[in-house]
């Protein structure tokens, strides 16, 4: 398929495909094995009283995880001046690519303060006229692309791209797209402004970076679309909480998806892969996240996806051992929402298929812990064992609601839980009817970071070094 002038070239070195526990042989040769965003700031404010970026820090860290290529994120003029002043040049003596990528109208509200007075066609021919001088740089891309379509019209960024080309003719522009809009149609309308496509990955449509199953299929959908067209394509993999899902891609999602690219990379399918928000500075996750009421574990339910029919739900289950024929169940539950009214969802509890209890979330103020006390009834009378059931369920067909619901801190009276604290995923099962449901027991790593950050370098470190054995 064509890639411009990110082709790969030849087969260099392998690279564990985890996905399917094999190993390949990556070129990388022209290929962008990047990461993007979470710059590392200087400690002590300058004299205008801000923290400026610490390009060597920042520097350091990228090659650490040996990436050929960086993403650097212009949120501001702040950014563009520390970019150009301090962070391409040394980039340039350094040997690392750089694309500039800029946030779109709906993350820069007015007074937004992007160079050139946020006009993206002079910020073109801004970003050329650097490139001339740094041919390290080697064009612009823009976040949330298909989310402001009002000013990003196919006119628009053919104006914008050729604005780049009269300065340099190398320019490229690539715009952030995600699943839903990887349509034939809209690569169609956007084909005469745009030479790729980098595809931020997210489990589509149900939203989330937890699983990767559905990235296969997306990849080769993807890769099939942009190929046909003669545009490249990138994949992003999240390496931090999606902003309205606060939880945490773990250490297994983001290796595996990686090496996923890195392997379509060597077989020439993909343009490259790249980092969103990797740390990289050895540092422990920060205990905000968190969510356990204690400890470190938590029951967690999310839901997220259109469409979803009543009666559809998630849940964790666990066996429990009957010690008494009076049995009550004590826990703690929160939800987290934006907007969720009455009547939808419902954290209920079963034994076995019985419900003894349910209470709908929308009681429960967002964020917030609730306890609770739940006396069994006669459920456990001549049960010597059971299933005890955790269920967030929907009542009512929904359009697009996104809900979180988490428990914790389980007390039981009248029969034993293995796992009451629910820091064990091992001694719960999760059990789905739809996909838009993700039950998991989530468990706060502080070394969830510093795990990463060492796949990533042990990835991106395989795709450029000398052949190892296929094993």
């Amino acid at each position: 398929m064509p890639c411009g002038r990110f082709k790969p070239t030849r087969l260099l070195c392998p690279v564990r495909r985890f996905a399917v526990g094999l190993l390949f042989a990556v070129a990388l040769h022209g290929a962008i094995v990047a990461d993007y965003a979470s710059a590392i700031a200087e400690v002590q404010p300058r004299s205008d009283g801000l923290r400026h970026l610490n390009t060597p820090a920042t520097l350091a860290a990228i090659q650490s995880i040996h990436a050929n290529t960086y993403f650097f994120l212009v949120h501001s003029q702040f950014e563009w001046d520390d970019m150009r002043n301090e962070f391409l040049p040394a980039a340039a003596k350094a040997g690392l690519d750089v694309w500039l990528y800029f946030v779109p109208p709906t993350e820069c509200p007015e007074p937004c303060s992007l160079p050139f007075g946020a006009d993206y066609v002079r910020i073109a021919e801004g970003t050329a006229k650097l490139s001339v001088q740094y041919p390290n740089l080697k064009g612009m891309a823009i976040d949330d692309f298909a989310d402001n379509l009002k000013l990003y019209t196919p006119e628009y960024i053919v104006r914008l791209r050729n604005a780049g080309r009269a300065v340099n003719p190398a320019f490229q522009f690539l715009p952030l797209l995600y699943w839903r809009s990887m349509l034939p149609e809209f690569l169609d309308r956007y084909a005469a402004g745009i030479d790729g496509v980098i595809m931020a990955y997210r489990d589509e449509p149900t939203i989330n970076t937890t699983r990767n199953g559905s990235l296969r299929a997306q990849l080769d959908r993807a890769e099939a679309l942009t190929g046909q067209r003669g545009k490249s394509l990138i994949l992003m993999i999240y390496c931090a909480p999606l902003g309205r899902i606060p939880i945490p891609p773990s250490v297994a999602y983001v290796r595996d998806s990686l090496a996923m690219g890195l392997a379509d990379v060597a077989s020439r399918k993909l343009a490259g892969v790249v980092t969103y928000k990797l740390s990289k500075t050895g540092e422990p996750a920060p205990a905000t996240e968190n969510y356990a009421h204690s400890g470190r574990g938590r029951a967690t339910i999310l839901e997220s996806g259109p469409g979803l029919p009543a009666g559809s739900f998630g849940e964790l289950t666990s066996r429990v051992s009957v010690t008494g024929a009076a049995a009550k169940l004590r826990l703690w539950h929160s939800g987290t929402y934006a907007k969720l009214p009455p009547g939808y969802f419902f954290l209920q509890i079963l034994v076995d298929d019985r419900t003894v209890w349910d209470q709908d979330l929308a009681e429960t103020a967002s964020g917030t812990w609730k306890e609770e006390t739940i006396d069994f009834g006669d459920a456990f009378v001549k049960s010597r064992e059971a299933t005890l059931r955790v269920r967030l369920t929907n009542k009512r067909s929904t359009g697009s609601i996104s809900v979180i619901l988490g428990v914790d801190d389980l007390a039981a009276e009248g029969f034993n839980l293995t796992d009451p604290g629910l820091e064990d995923p091992a001694k719960w099962t999760p059990t789905q009817t739809n996909p838009a449901f993700l039950p998991m027991v989530q468990v706060f790593d502080p070394d969830r970071l510093r795990k990463m950050q060492d796949a990533v370098k042990e990835l991106y470190l395989r795709a450029s070094s000398t052949p190892l054995v296929v094993m």
